[in-house]
């Protein structure tokens, strides 16, 4: 009879160890889902962050070109030759059709860059926030599925799978270091 009780103490304290183990790992795993989801929003705030300045840089460039608009208020391609043709004929020496002419390239190309340098920007944003997004959204699906796995088996009595012993292609992604801005 002694041998029964020493066996399921030996049954009982074995199972008080694993449910040791689940709950630490439980623990670990509601942790790592805690720090994923700060960096998570982390990185949502900074991206939204970024997103406002360009929006505002793109609402700045509107604003010039309003104010150009504004300025010469063409609304049509006739009305701008007309208006062009009367800005020429005002420029007397061959000096000063160079001057404008160079004047008006150097506008066009700043103008072109500056728009090239805002759809590459806006085109790397988006992109980021895309990748962001996926590893981030993984990460925490694998984190959920985890918990899941740690609360069934805990439930269960069986062991669980700890983050170390998850296979090569379920290791979780690493965020780089974030930047104070």
């Amino acid at each position: 009879m002694t041998q029964d009780v020493r066996q399921w103490l030996d049954e009982i304290k074995r199972l008080k160890q694993q449910l040791a183990q689940t709950q630490l790992d439980l623990n670990a795993a509601v942790e790592s889902s805690d720090q994923w989801r700060q960096r998570y929003n982390t990185e949502a705030q900074q991206r939204r962050q970024e997103a406002g300045r360009y929006l505002e840089q793109v609402g700045e460039l509107r604003g010039e070109l309003e104010r150009w608009q504004r300025l010469s208020p063409l609304p049509n391609e006739l009305q701008v030759r007309v208006a062009v043709r009367q800005e020429i004929d005002q420029l007397k020496t061959l000096d000063e059709v160079k001057a404008k002419l160079i004047e008006v390239m150097l506008e066009r190309d700043r103008s072109r860059e500056q728009i090239h340098q805002l759809v590459e920007a806006l085109d790397t944003e988006k992109t980021a926030h895309l990748e962001t997004r996926n590893s981030l959204t993984m990460a925490l699906g694998d984190t959920v599925d985890l918990l899941t796995k740690a609360q069934n088996q805990s439930q269960s009595g069986t062991s669980i799978f700890t983050i170390s012993q998850l296979p090569e292609s379920q290791i979780l992604p690493q965020l780089p270091a974030i930047e104070d801005s």
